[in-house]
């Protein structure tokens, strides 16, 4: 009778998470492919770099409205520890691969907006992998200096993806105490 309990509060977490994440998913993937076949059009304007980081304000909203309205939940509602990594986790991943596409159509638009070791003709793989591990870095406050944004719309999106991750881990961090551990 509890293992049935259980299956069903597992089923029902991961369909109200499915729920809510499905909308800010959405948009920030949208936004973020939408990015990348904006820039391989070749149009080069002084303002397009504007625009994506204004994009990027958007999503970054989204994520904020999803980390404070889903972790209150979850914290409020079901007290497991389990929840709460799972939804960190699922949003750890969203910002870094969010943010590793802007700097990555940042860095096609203008190659001269970060200062890396990539040229400019490298692949896609080669150059995406250098801004997800760049993301990655930023995301957790590391930092080693070998890529540097120059631009100011670069350095702009940098201060949206730390104050993203501060935001997600001071929050998660302020709620601990509501957190209970299933033994």
């Amino acid at each position: 009778m509890q293992k049935k309990s259980s299956i069903s509060e597992f089923k029902g977490f991961y369909k109200q998470l499915f729920k809510k994440l499905l909308l800010t998913t959405t948009v920030v993937v949208t936004l973020s492919l939408s990015y990348v076949l904006f820039a391989s059009l070749n149009v080069t304007h002084p303002f397009l770099s504007y625009i994506i980081v204004f994009l990027a304000f958007i999503k970054t909203f989204f994520i904020v409205r999803l980390t404070f309205i889903q972790l209150s939940k979850i914290i409020g509602e079901s007290h497991k520890l389990s929840h709460v990594l799972i939804l960190f986790g699922v949003l750890i991943l969203l910002i870094v691969f969010s943010f590793s596409f802007d700097y990555y159509t940042l860095y096609i638009m203008d190659v001269d907006s970060f200062k890396t070791s990539l040229t400019g003709n490298g692949s896609f793989i080669r150059q995406f992998f250098e801004f997800l591990y760049f993301s990655l870095i930023t995301f957790s406050s590391v930092g080693f200096g070998d890529i540097v944004p120059i631009s100011v719309s670069g350095k702009i999106m940098v201060m949206l993806e730390v104050f993203l991750s501060f935001f997600v881990l001071v929050f998660g961090i302020a709620n601990i105490n509501r957190i209970h551990v299933d033994k």
